[in-house]
C-alpha cells in the first residue's frame, strides 16, 4: 500500500475532482461514511450518544457528515463546533446547511468548562477537530479539547488523522488526541504511520473513498508498506524434526536471558527442534521458563561458563543438525579466562 504526504493527498484530492469530476461533495460524503461504518462495526450506534467536536475546516465537515449518518440509524448526535461557523466553506458549509435543518444539537464553544457535563454524558466521542494539514502547535481552546478527550475515557474515532498530529512528520504539534479508532482517507499519511503518530491512532482504518487505482497506485508516490513474504505451507503430517533443528551453544553466569529468549524465539517462529547447551547450573533455571526448549547442560568452569572439555561433544552434536549458532558472551568469557 502507497503512504501520502499531506501535499501528495492533496493533488489526489485535485485530481479525483478535476479529471474525473468526483465533487468534493461526493469525496466528502464518502469520507463520512466511511467513519460512519467504522463506528457502526466497532462500537454501534442505535440508542447511543455521540459528542462529535468539529474544527471549521473539511475534517469538520466529514464530522457533520457523520453526525447526519448517525442520527440516521438512531443515535443521538451531539456537534461541538470550535470556531467561527461563519468561516466554513464549499462542501463543509454545504453539510453544516442540511444538519442545521435536522433535530441534531449544535452547540458552539467558547470554553470547555461549559460542555464538559454534556459530552461527558455521551457513549463515545468523534474528533474532527483538525485535518492532515496541521502546521502549528495547537494552543488556546483546541489545545484544552484535546486535553479534555484524551481525560475523558470514552471511546474516541478520529477523522483522517487524531487532531494534534502532524500528518507529514507523525510529530505531536504541542497536545494531540489519543484515539482509539482512526478512519484516514484515499491512503495512509505519513504522520499515521510514524510514531508517535502511528501509537495515536490507535487501530487505523484506511478507506480509497472512490479514488481511481490509477491515482494511488501512482509512480509518483514512491513510498509504500512492503508486503511480507508468504510463508510455505506447512506439512500437516510433519514433525519437530521436520520444521528445523538448531542448535544454540550460549550462557553463562548471570547471562541467563540471551539463551532462553533466543532458542525460544526459533519455536515461537515456527521452528521445529530447539536445542540449547548452556552451563549445568543455569539450565534448571532457564528449563523452569522454557519448557518446550531441549537441554543439553554443560560442564562448566569455576566462573560457570562452558568448559572447553565439551568441545568434542558439541562437535559431534552440531554436525546432526541443520544449524549450530555460539552466542559472543559465552565465547568471550572463555576467551578471557584462556580456555580457547
Amino acid at each position: 500500500m502507497k503512504i501520502s504526504a499531506v501535499e501528495q493527498m492533496r493533488n489526489l484530492d485535485k485530481s479525483a475532482i478535476e479529471n474525473f469530476g468526483i465533487t468534493q461533495e461526493f469525496l466528502m460524503e464518502n469520507a463520512g461514511q466511511a467513519v460512519y461504518f467504522v463506528i457502526l462495526q466497532e462500537y454501534g450506534i442505535k440508542n447511543k450518544k455521540f459528542a462529535l467536536l468539529c474544527g471549521i475546516g473539511n475534517n469538520g465537515g466529514d464530522g457533520l457528515v457523520v453526525a447526519r449518518r448517525i442520527h440516521s440509524t438512531g443515535g443521538e448526535a451531539r456537534i461541538f463546533l470550535l470556531g467561527d461557523e461563519k468561516k466554513f466553506k464549499g462542501a463543509a458549509k454545504k453539510n453544516l446547511e442540511i444538519v442545521s435543518r435536522l433535530p441534531i444539537k449544535i452547540t458552539p464553544i467558547d470554553s470547555i468548562e461549559s460542555i464538559k457535563d454534556e459530552v461527558l454524558q455521551c457513549d463515545a466521542i468523534v474528533d474532527a477537530l483538525f485535518g492532515t494539514g496541521l502546521t502549528r502547535i495547537v494552543e488556546g481552546i483546541y489545545k484544552e479539547a484535546i486535553h479534555f478527550i484524551n481525560q475523558s475515557n470514552k471511546p474516541v474515532f478520529s477523522v483522517d488523522i487524531p487532531s494534534g498530529i502532524s500528518g507529514n512528520t507523525g510529530q505531536i504539534m504541542g497536545e494531540a488526541i489519543n484515539s482509539d479508532f482512526t478512519i484516514t482517507f484515499g491512503l495512509p499519511k505519513r504522520g499515521n504511520m510514524l510514531y508517535p503518530g502511528f501509537e495515536n491512532c490507535g487501530k487505523l482504518y484506511v478507506t480509497h473513498i472512490s479514488f481511481p487505482p490509477s491515482l494511488y497506485n501512482s509512480d509518483s508516490l514512491e513510498v509504500e508498506i512492503n508486503q511480507p513474504v508468504k510463508l510455505p505451507a506447512r506439512d500437516e503430517n510433519g514433525h519437530k524434526g521436520t520444521f528445523g533443528d538448531v542448535l544454540f551453544i550460549a550462557g553463562a553466569s548471570s547471562y541467563l536471558g540471551a539463551p532462553y529468549f533466543s532458542a525460544l524465539s526459533f519455536l515461537k517462529a515456527g521452528g521445529g527442534y530447539s536445542r540449547l547447551a548452556s552451563p549445568s547450573s543455569i539450565t534448571p533455571f532457564i528449563a523452569n521458563k522454557g519448557s518446550e526448549i531441549v537441554f543439553l547442560p554443560q560442564e562448566e568452569t569455576p566462573s560457570a561458563s562452558i568448559a572447553l572439555k565439551n568441545k568434542q561433544r558439541l562437535l559431534e552434536i552440531s554436525e546432526q543438525v541443520f544449524f549450530c549458532t555460539a552466542f559472543q558472551e559465552t565465547w568471550q568469557l572463555r576467551k578471557r579466562e584462556k580456555m580457547v
